[in-house]
């Protein structure tokens, strides 16, 4: 009788998110989970079940990855504003290396590719980023009455948005830093009046 193959549970599952992370769900093979995680089918069978709870599991890890960088930033108690706004932007869009940027946001290249195709996953994945758009409203309420800080921060996480599916199509580092400081001064002007 074969011994069951053992594995680290967080290195196999941090193998298939880059999976999904450089594919996409739908593109993912069973194959290409397999190699890439390198384990058996019958392994990833009785560890994950199938293809679509393993992407949602996923999901959640990687949702769980950026709260952690929310906790540095925009949950940050120390940084205030448009100052956290502006450190949480410049550490998921400027900080990472060219290859990881190009890669853009797993949750919202879901969100992308799931539109008017997936309802479930789509759903999830804006359940699973809503705490970036809270975060960024939460800080902008520090500056904003409450509801011009609801919709500047709904047109900063819709340019978030924007600005992470530029990346993917090679937007440059410099000019992305242009349109984050630009957005920035635009509401620095909304401030001032």
């Amino acid at each position: 009788m074969a011994r069951p193959q053992a594995f680290n549970r967080q290195q196999t599952l941090g193998r298939a998110i880059e999976c999904f992370w450089l594919k996409g769900y739908r593109e993912t093979s069973l194959s290409d989970l397999l190699i890439t995680m390198n384990i058996s089918r019958s392994t990833f069978y009785n560890s994950f079940g199938d293809k679509r709870q393993l992407f949602e599991l996923c999901l959640h890890t990687y949702a769980q990855q950026t709260q952690q960088i929310l906790a540095l930033t925009l949950l940050n108690k120390k940084l205030k504003g448009l100052q956290a706004i502006k450190q949480f932007l410049q550490l998921v869009l400027l900080t990472p290396n060219e290859e990881l940027i190009s890669r853009g946001c797993l949750l919202v290249n879901t969100l992308a590719a799931t539109a008017r195709v997936d309802d479930e996953l789509n759903q999830l994945a804006k359940q699973l980023i809503q705490p970036v758009k809270l975060g960024i409203i939460q800080q902008l309420a520090e500056a904003f009455d409450g509801a011009s800080s609801i919709q500047y921060g709904e047109w900063l996480f819709t340019q978030l948005l924007g600005w992470r599916l530029q990346t993917q199509i090679g937007l440059e580092k410099s000019i992305l830093r242009q349109q984050i400081d630009w957005s920035l001064q635009q509401l620095e002007q909304q401030l001032e009046h």
